[in-house]
């Protein structure tokens, strides 16, 4: 604050400075112009003086010859009377020098009489006079008189000169002055436009910002041809929450540079705030606005070509001035933004639909694998991040974030202290990538051995790799195995687990039939009201782990013996479940 009141202080005092200065500059020059007009009077004094002493002469020649010039004599007293007071015919100018007019007086008496001397050599002659030696003195006089008026000139111009140099300093320091003034005026006005720029230009995307789109939208009557489109990003919340905000203004970028070059030059594009954007455009009827934004759309999906892991998803919508007669700016972008949710929804609709696709397909990978997993995550090596694709009503992570923050608060709570930094070694991407290389490459991590009854698996399954061939996608699955003996479940804890399961593949599946399918290993088919068992189904890829579920017994039998024996021979097992 003192800063600023300090060069408020310095920039009064140099202004203040500058006025002064121009007002001295001012005075000197008007006092240079009074003397320049002395020295040009005083240069004309000079000469009439000059002209006295010739016309003097003249006359004196002229009356020692018998010739009376009284018209000669009345302009000499002319000159001497214009040389002492000043004469506005002869432009003269009357001499401020007292020695000068100390001299004219001589002057002016010595010429009286030196006219009487003439008049003596009218009628006398000049032999009975002393014209000679009056005149001869009063040449000496105009001499000296003209010296005096020379001395006052060059007195003049020696003041003159000075004022000069005063006058040369005063504009050099108010010419430093004012071009100091200039200076920071440009560098204000240059303030001034980064200022601007800044008020009305968004830093992280280059368009106009959210200012320059609400004074847009505040105008009350838009044009006939006029349009609004309303824009919004989608998955950005994903992007920070996986990768960052950095990641998630890159994202942004993207779609601003994107989006701009998309658009015709001409038309007007905008950041009206966070991931929605405002383009105004001018001249396009509704056929164009459609044309134009399935070309923007184009030009996204080319440019996400590049950036398969991130690819640009956003909705828009659009209004025209003509569909709404009479309506504001604001009220036109309050129907595009309707429109660009209606949109939306579509979008995300169709991206839930592949990503439930891929998610099935993902799945059906899991399940050739025959085990039970109760949650699996599939993972991006190349971006870090992850979203769960099968997760049980207990599964203690998001349901989508970063891989390797997923990996820390695995390590944290579900990890006993011993394994954690194996299994965390383990997990890494970079190792992971170093021992994952073809589709039989899948990793296994047990851990919490010592849990009573049970321990935990992780299980890695790669499912594709990058250009460069390495892993890009991989699955990572949870599964809880029973130890034999001293793990066996109760019927309502093994009731729990497979209907939990159940729902699961239920959900996954969208079928009843498949989801039991799922879940088996042997099928048996019963027919309960004849008590018979008639036949059972082993699943493919089951053969080997449901071999120990089978029992020789001739089928068909009846369904309650089979059951007595399976439990006799296998007291500890658990029964079978029937269809």
């Amino acid at each position: 604050m003192s800063e600023v009141k300090n060069k408020k202080k310095k920039s009064s005092i140099i202004q203040v400075s500058i006025g002064v200065l121009a007002v001295i500059l001012a005075i000197l020059i008007i006092i240079m112009m009074g003397i320049v007009s002395d020295i040009q009077g005083t240069a004309r004094i000079v000469n009439y003086t000059g002209l006295v002493r010739g016309e003097t002469q003249r006359l004196i020649k002229l009356e020692l010859s018998t010739q009376q010039e009284n018209e000669m004599i009345h302009d000499i007293r002319t000159f001497i009377d214009g040389l002492r007071n000043g004469n506005d015919e002869l432009n003269l100018v009357r001499l401020n020098d007292v020695d000068f007019q100390n001299k004219m007086r001589e002057l002016d008496d010595k010429f009286s009489d030196l006219y009487k001397k003439i008049y003596l050599v009218r009628f006398k002659g000049a032999r009975n006079t002393d014209i000679i030696p009056e005149s001869e003195e009063f040449f000496v006089i105009c001499d000296e008189a003209t010296g005096l008026a020379e001395k006052y000139s060059q007195k003049k111009a020696t003041s003159l000169s000075l004022l000069e140099k005063y006058i040369t300093a005063d504009i050099v320091v108010l010419m430093l002055l004012i071009g100091y003034e200039l200076i920071k005026a440009i560098q204000y006005a240059a303030m001034n436009r980064l200022l601007q720029r800044k008020v009305y230009l968004d830093d992280a995307t280059g368009l106009p910002n959210k200012n320059k789109c609400e004074e847009l939208l505040s105008e009350t009557e838009p044009d006939a041809d006029t349009g609004v489109c309303s824009f919004d990003l989608n998955n950005l919340r994903r992007i920070n929450d996986s990768r960052g905000h950095e990641a998630g203004d890159a994202y942004i970028r993207r779609f601003a540079i994107c989006l701009r070059a998309s658009m015709p030059a001409e038309q007007f594009v905008g950041r009206a705030g966070g991931d929605e954007f405002l383009a105004v455009t001018h001249g396009l009827d509704r056929e164009q606005m459609t044309q134009c934004l399935e070309k923007v759309r184009r030009d996204m999906r080319e440019e996400s070509k590049v950036y398969p892991d991130t690819p640009l998803s956003y909705a828009a919508g659009f209004a025209l001035a003509s569909d709404f007669p009479g309506s504001t700016m604001r009220e036109l972008f309050n129907c595009a933004d309707k429109n660009m949710y209606i949109n939306k929804n579509h979008v995300k609709r169709e991206e839930a639909a592949a990503e439930k696709h891929q998610g099935y397909q993902l799945l059906k990978l899991l399940n050739q694998h025959g085990s039970n997993f109760s949650d699996c995550l599939y993972c991006d090596a190349r971006m870090d991040t992850y979203r769960a694709i099968r997760s049980s009503e207990n599964f203690f992570l998001a349901s989508d974030g970063a891989y390797s923050g997923a990996v820390e608060q695995i390590i944290e709570e579900q990890v006993e202290k011993s394994s954690q930094a194996d299994i965390r070694e383990g997990l890494q991407i970079s190792e992971l990538q170093k021992k994952m290389h073809t589709k039989k490459d899948v990793l296994e991590y047990e851990y919490n051995i010592g849990k009573q009854g049970a321990y935990n698996r992780f299980t890695l399954i790669p499912v594709d790799w990058d250009e460069d061939k390495k892993l890009h996608h991989f699955l990572l699955a949870f599964e809880t195995i029973r130890k034999t003996s001293e793990g066996q479940t109760g019927a309502k804890e093994q009731l729990q687990l497979y209907y939990e399961q159940l729902k699961q593949s239920i959900l996954e599946n969208d079928s009843y039939v498949d989801a039991l399918l799922e879940l088996s290993d042997v099928i048996y088919t019963v027919n309960l009201t004849k008590d018979a068992l008639e036949r059972r189904v082993v699943l493919n890829g089951k053969e080997q782990k449901s071999r120990e579920l089978f029992m020789d017994y001739p089928l068909p039998c009846s369904y309650r013996d089979y059951c007595w024996e399976y439990e006799k021979k296998s007291p500890r097992k658990q029964l079978p479940v029937t269809a």
